[in-house]
């Protein structure tokens, strides 16, 4: 894993945290207003991750900040201080364009859309659109769509079909492997335990872990099949063909 931020307004703080975070704790609200990420960020579950938490005095920040000017660009101006000390910087964001996914999206490089098959989401992916241009018109014009990035795909005719219109009419390349609706996902998450951490169900955690492998692949510079081989040395992986 890459040294890494992961500025998190939400509960992923609790999984992703090394230990737990104190109600008094310095969190993702206090970045927006004028802490710096150093003095915010905890340790992660893993050496090379730092954790921006989160809590629910993000909201009470996001509308104290609603009369001040330059307010969208918080995050960015907070960021660029610490952005050569990060390989990654990874903005987590609700499904909603409120100010702290504004100040994300201002802040960021490249934007990765998660979906999951289902006729809001198809609608709703529609007006994300609409924001992103928004966004890259007035704050960020820099901004890219990496991609969308399925997920909780079942093998039914209604899945399916969903995402051959997904692909038919989002200008934004969808990015395969879809992820299929799996329970170990949110068991290994709930143990905050990484998918080549896992042991339960060894084989198919390992195939999961390569699906995600193969996304960031499509988003950087990676040697799939030597980051594999450093996770699981026991496994061939000569043959990258299936996964």
């Amino acid at each position: 894993m890459p040294e890494q931020a992961l500025l998190l307004p939400g509960s992923l703080t609790g999984i992703l945290a090394a230990e737990d975070v104190a109600p008094d704790q310095l969190s993702f609200a206090d970045v927006l207003v004028g802490e710096k990420i150093p003095d915010v960020a905890v340790t992660g579950i893993w050496p090379s991750l730092s954790v921006i938490p989160g809590n629910q005095n993000t909201n009470k920040a996001t509308k104290a900040l609603h009369s001040e000017h330059g307010r969208e660009y918080r995050l960015r101006e907070a960021v660029e201080k610490i952005r050569a000390d990060y390989d990654l910087i990874l903005f987590d964001c609700a499904p909603s364009l409120d100010l702290h996914t504004v100040n994300a999206l201002t802040a960021a490089d490249r934007a990765v859309v998660m979906t999951q098959p289902g006729k809001f989401s198809l609608d709703g992916l529609g007006q994300l659109q609409q924001s992103f241009e928004s966004v890259q018109r007035y704050y960020n014009p820099l901004l890219t769509v990496a991609g969308i990035v399925v997920n909780g795909v079942r093998n039914t005719v209604g899945h399916r079909s969903w995402v051959q219109d997904l692909e038919d009419n989002t200008p934004w390349p969808v990015i395969g492997p879809h992820v299929p609706m799996r329970s170990l996902i949110q068991d290994a998450q709930e143990a905050a335990y990484g998918l080549h951490q896992w042991t339960v169900e060894a084989k198919l955690a390992r195939e999961t872990y390569a699906m995600y492998a193969r996304h960031y692949a499509a988003l950087e510079k990676l040697d799939l099949q030597k980051h594999l081989e450093s996770l699981f040395p026991k496994h061939d992986f000569s043959e990258m063909k299936g996964l």
